[in-house]
């Protein structure tokens, strides 16, 4: 009897193990993909187009560093290194010797004046990142310029990062990755003043007026329900603040359609009008490395933003057009940022990883 129950098992345990790999496959093979994609929105001066639709030679920086963090995961550094040279060497610098948010692609000089806290920290981490795979200080004097700015923008008060030296208001993703940002150079540099700077960080995050003991506020005592610092937020702090996850998929988790194929995942927002892709993927990597769940979550809502896959390899901004604030509009362009998310699911890498 125990005979042929192994005899029937043994079909089903190799039928399993060939749907396992031939998953695994068309994940590398869209990953491969991808970082080609990347590759082939290098334009001008280096850095990467943002959105392919939207008929501008705008790169954002966010976008950028994604971008350069995403082919590290794939190991691939000479892709990586092109954008990172172009961030450091070949761009308009403001008036802090740090980048701009945004430039025109094919002249370096800025689009955005704006000096943000948060593309500020995302691309101190990613020459973080570039730093500790490679061993090198390449970046070095460029790091610290970065991560002097942020540490401009503590409040000394409550220990928040502001979001600019002429702003008030403090975003918790922004602090988020200035956590890690921070926390990093001074650990790889052997500098631990950044390291204390980063540590009145953390307090600030962990506090009431950002962590309400279940979700995630947008910033400090902005109680919006947005998906991004759910996500975020899990992923630097760990599973203890997993329940952000079962918040964003109690508020801000729809079904919407694109070409006729349902999609279901996350809006940036609550008002409901859109999946916004990059949300679908970064939840998908924090309910992965949250561990409460295994990984099935992580890969069903992988597989739901890898419905938008283009021919080319990109992944969409959103499967519709809905708003995000009254800055920005989710429209259903190509678009970097959701495409450096893919691969990290992919690799499983964390750009808020923490050495």
């Amino acid at each position: 009897m125990k005979r042929t129950v192994a005899l029937i098992m043994l079909p089903l345990l190799l039928t399993a193990n060939l749907v396992s790999a031939a998953t695994n496959a068309a994940s590398y093979s869209q990953a491969q993909k991808a970082q080609t994609f990347i590759s082939n929105q290098i334009k001008g001066v280096g850095l990467v187009d943002s959105y392919q639709e939207d008929n501008k030679t705008v790169s954002y920086v966010y976008d950028n560093a994604l971008a350069a963090m995403a082919c590290m995961s794939m190991g691939n550094y000479g892709l990586a290194q092109r954008i990172l040279d172009a961030l450091a060497k070949k761009v308009q610098k403001s008036e802090f010797g740090v980048p701009y948010e945004s430039y025109n692609y094919n002249t370096g000089k800025a689009e955005s004046y704006y000096v943000y806290a948060g593309n500020t920290a995302w691309m101190l981490q990613a020459f973080n990142i570039y730093q500790k795979s490679k061993s090198s200080k390449t970046y070095y004097s460029f790091q610290k310029k970065l991560a002097d700015y942020i540490v401009s923008l503590q409040d000394s008060s409550d220990g928040g990062i502001k979001g600019t030296r002429n702003d008030t208001w403090k975003s918790t993703e922004h602090n988020l990755i200035a956590y890690a940002a921070l926390k990093n150079f001074g650990k790889l540099n052997k500098q631990s003043s950044y390291s204390a700077k980063a540590d009145k960080i953390m307090t600030f995050l962990t506090g009431s007026t950002i962590w309400d003991g279940e979700r995630f506020n947008q910033g400090k005592n902005d109680t919006a329900r947005v998906t991004d610092v759910q996500a975020l937020g899990t992923l630097l702090l760990g599973s203890s603040y997993s329940s952000a996850l079962t918040y964003a998929e109690k508020y801000l988790k729809l079904t919407d359609y694109y070409n006729s194929k349902s999609v279901i995942g996350f809006d940036f927002n609550s008002d409901l009008d859109t999946v916004w892709l990059e949300g679908n993927l970064q939840m998908a990597l924090a309910f992965y490395k949250s561990g409460n769940t295994s990984t099935s979550k992580g890969d069903y809502y992988y597989d739901e933003a890898a419905k938008t896959i283009q021919s080319d390899g990109s992944v969409l901004l959103a499967t519709s057009t809905g708003s995000a604030s009254d800055w920005w509009t989710l429209q259903v362009w190509r678009a970097i940022a959701s495409t450096s998310w893919l691969i990290m699911y992919y690799s499983k890498f964390s750009p808020l990883i923490l050495y």
